[in-house]
């Protein structure tokens, strides 16, 4: 039994060090009880000891409880009384500080964290600690990691868009020991001291500023930006769409410096030492030329990856190269799956939070695959006899043939976690990746690393190096667009579950262990390659992989069952106001899998962040929605239009419903041109005004009217919040009402025209809540029971206004907002009406 668990000793510590951080995340705050168990643990493996028994699930528990113990600091810090995080949300500060990390630069923006050290208010100066990412607005100087700088801003607590299922920033910004924002333009921040602080941090970044300066001197355009990845690891200069093209091509992972970057250094040091101590009298007497080489090599090693930046996949890969240097150095077996373990735990270790890091589950999952699945294959050109069909060719072809499914065990193994993060698989990754990768990792890369180590020799020569680079990454970036613009390249995908993706691994590794070749020859004997009476081992299923596999296949069965009914065989009416701060954005889910997006939330510009992408499209997939039958926008506003715009671009919508009032905007613009390129239905809006009746639920456009255009001319409060489109959606006894932005002189119009009609069960308050709506009358017209305000947590409008949240008090009315409460889901049979916000208690 203990052999069996510790075949790979590490492995059973790593999955219960992973096991611990991961329960120490989700159920945080049992720090007493963990050091008792940790304490206990202890005690009865040095009994153990004592009385020479075997120790197996002892040392599991003690590695549970010590992964639990490690996050703890990142999940409860417990913040010293000057830190900075006591002073959010509050006044604006004067700030003073250190840029603590590379700057990120974009065509407006600068990006980056500052380390506090003093903050003012009222003349009076004080020091603080902790870190605040700060994002200057315009342009003004170049500013560098080191710098300190003063700027004065207020600093807001970093919040989440809270969705179900949505992307957790606050914990994301923690793990990095980070907790609120502050924002300032560029001519009002002013720069203290270039290059204030001093150590090897600093050398470091000032290395690779130096050489991102130089791959800057190229003359190239696009290319500078994936030279600056490929050696240093500074993807910021890339644009979004080059890294778009990266991974529909399915070479996305080329960008991150790995073990492609890392062997290519460990190799041509191990060379470089070889021969400049084979030269050495003393260390030949010895034989000690290749272990002295391997002790050296090391060196490098570490210096680029300190150079490069250290991204998890670079810590990897500069573990797992060490490791096997170690194994030669001490003349031992080297095993890949142990050296992975090894650098897996020795990070986790150092860093906990580096488990839920994008770039670490992707990296250890790709290489763990690429391991595990090189150990299930063979390569398949062997005859009966032993012999090789094609002896001449054998070579080439074996190595083609595990250069293709080393890519392919990668991609399969990474699918599920790509399909999760970026719902996006590339059709053409093995193709992209057998034409691609020796271009960058044999050229590219190589002429680029050569620049790194000849740079403090001779600027010139390493400047001639990366040009030469530039040209290959070039051409190379024409054939990666190639492949990108194909329309089959990528597909888009909805979210997995953790349950599908268990599911999805555990059927791999079973399929793996199908096929079971006999190592024993038709005598009995173990077979000897290359002997000519060997006869190969017969193939045949092992059952235990084989019942695995049916029962995952099973699993998933009753899994797409499961969102088959809830997509498409549902019978209930669904309505989730989905948080989008400052904005509205709507889903409502008809029986039988109609769907229908009212509004879609955005920021005045996309570039900054789009609420589409990155809010609304990830809240669909996670819902199983790529199809989306009618897009509703109630007027043109940014904070109404903006996230519709990847929805119409990215989605499979049938029908968009506008009051076709058009406005002179390059959000609104945009929306126009995906309607046209996806050859979008949008009928005129005399088509849309009425009533509609789909699966059960009756729709009702009251407004605006259809000649609404023409009063506009005259009637100047007509304006485009005045103009929103007002729909009602009523199933059974329960109905919805949705106003857009109107104001009190639509309101008054609105019930004039619509009468006792608007009464509604659940109202979505007008203009966010703000006091130029939810007239008294109005209010009383509608009679709700539950009000819900979309708006942004503390609203620089001051939304919603106390004198409308009074109004809706007095009349009894549950308010909800989704600034406080998240998103609200909301279901109805027609008769009872349940109620969800997101965060409850408030």
């Amino acid at each position: 039994m203990t052999d069996n668990i510790y075949f790979r000793p590490v492995v059973p510590l790593l999955l219960s060090m992973i096991s611990g951080i991961a329960a120490g995340s989700w159920f945080p705050g049992h720090d007493v009880l963990a050091y008792v168990v940790v304490s206990i643990s202890i005690c009865l493996i040095f009994l153990a000891i004592r009385k020479n028994r075997a120790v197996i699930i002892l040392p599991m528990v003690l590695f549970v409880v010590l992964g639990y113990l490690s996050i703890q600091s990142w999940v409860m810090p417990d913040f010293p009384p000057n830190h900075v995080i006591h002073y959010f949300d509050t006044h604006p500060w004067k700030i003073a500080g250190v840029i603590d990390t590379p700057v990120a630069t974009y065509s407006h923006r600068q990006k980056f964290i500052l380390r506090t050290e003093t903050l003012e208010w009222n003349k009076k100066s004080f020091p603080v600690t902790g870190k605040i990412r700060v994002t200057i607005s315009g342009r003004g100087l170049k500013l560098s990691m080191g710098d300190r700088i003063v700027f004065s801003s207020r600093m807001k607590s970093i919040r989440n868009f809270n969705n179900p299922g949505g992307f957790d920033y606050k914990r994301y910004m923690a793990f990095r020991k980070v907790y609120g924002t502050a924002y300032v333009s560029a001519q009002k921040l002013t720069l203290l001291k270039r290059n204030a602080e001093t150590g090897i941090g600093m050398i470091i970044a000032n290395a690779r500023r130096k050489i991102s300066d130089l791959i800057d001197q190229t003359g190239q355009g696009k290319e500078q930006g994936v030279l600056k990845a490929l050696i240093v690891g500074n993807r910021n200069s890339i644009s979004k769409e080059l890294k778009e093209a990266f991974n529909r091509a399915g070479i996305g992972h080329l960008l991150a410096i790995s073990g492609l970057h890392i062997g290519i250094v460990a190799t041509a040091a191990f060379l470089f030492f070889k021969y400049i101590l084979s030269h050495i009298k003393f260390l030949l007497w010895h034989a000690w030329t290749k272990k002295g080489a391997v002790i050296l090599s090391v060196i490098p090693v570490f210096i680029y990856g300190l150079l490069s930046g250290m991204s998890p996949s670079t810590q990897r890969a500069v573990i797992m190269v060490t490791v096997f240097l170690m194994a030669f150095l001490f003349e031992r077996e080297h095993d890949p799956m142990n050296t992975l373990v090894v650098a897996a735990l020795l990070i986790l270790v150092v860093h906990p939070p580096s488990l839920f890091s994008i770039s670490f589950q992707l990296s250890f999952t790709a290489v763990l695959a690429i391991i595990y699945g090189l150990l299930r294959v063979q390569f398949p050109w062997v005859s009966e006899s032993g012999g090789i069909k094609k002896p001449k060719s054998f070579k080439v072809a074996t190595k083609l043939f595990y250069f293709f499914m080393a890519s392919f065990f990668a991609i399969l193994g990474t699918m599920p976690l790509a399909m999760f993060y970026f719902n996006q698989i590339s059709l053409i990754g093995l193709l992209a990746n057998f034409i691609i990768v020796p271009l960058i990792g044999f050229v590219v890369v190589p002429l680029g690393l050569l620049a790194v180590f000849l740079y403090p020799l001779t600027v010139s020569v390493a400047l001639g190096c990366l040009k030469a680079g530039a040209f290959v990454l070039t051409q190379s970036i024409c054939v990666i667009n190639f492949f990108a613009d194909l329309p089959f390249a990528a597909v888009k995908t909805v979210t997995p579950s953790y349950f599908e993706i268990g599911c999805f691994y555990i059927l791999f590794c079973a399929v793996l262990n199908l096929r079971y070749v006999s190592s024993k020859t038709s005598t009995g004997q173990d077979n000897v390659p290359g002997e000519k009476d060997n006869v190969p081992g017969k193939s045949f299923i092992q059952k235990p992989a084989a019942i695995v596999v049916l029962l995952a296949i099973s699993a998933l069965s009753a899994d797409a069952c499961f969102w088959l009914n809830n997509r498409f065989w549902h019978d209930d009416f669904r309505v989730t106001m989905i948080d989008v701060g400052h904005g509205n954005a709507a889903l409502l889910e008809l029986p039988k899998g109609y769907n229908i997006l009212i509004d879609g939330g955005g920021f005045s510009d996309n570039s900054v962040f789009d609420i589409g992408a990155r809010i609304i499209a990830p809240f669909l997939w996670q819902k199983k929605i790529k199809t989306v039958d009618t897009l509703v926008l109630s007027h043109a506003n940014s904070d109404h239009l903006n996230g519709l715009i990847y929805i119409a671009e990215h989605f499979n919508v049938k029908n968009v419903w506008t009051n076709n009032e058009a406005a002179n905007t390059l959000g609104y613009k945009k929306f126009m041109e995906a309607i046209k390129k996806n050859r979008i239905y949008m009928p005129e809006y005399k088509e849309v005004a009425g009533i509609h009746d789909i699966n059960g639920v009756h729709l009702d456009i009251y407004y605006p009217s259809v000649d609404f255009i023409k009063k506009r001319k005259v009637e100047r409060w007509r304006n485009v919040n005045n103009n929103s489109l007002v729909l009602k959606a009523s199933f059974g006894s329960e109905s919805f009402l949705f106003l857009g932005d109107i104001e009190i002189r639509a309101e008054y119009e609105l019930a004039a025209i619509a009468g006792d009609k608007l009464k509604s069960t659940v109202l979505l308050a007008p203009h966010h809540g703000s006091k130029t709506s939810s007239s008294e009358m109005f209010i009383e017209k509608v009679n709700p029971k539950v009000i819900i305000i979309s708006s942004g947590w503390k609203s620089r409008f001051g939304f919603p206004h106390p004198s409308v949240l009074q109004r809706y008090k007095e009349k009894g009315c549950r308010i909800l907002g989704t600034a406080r409460n998240g998103a609200v889901s909301m279901s109805t049979d027609g008769q009872t009406l349940t109620i969800k916000p997101t965060i409850t208690g408030i």
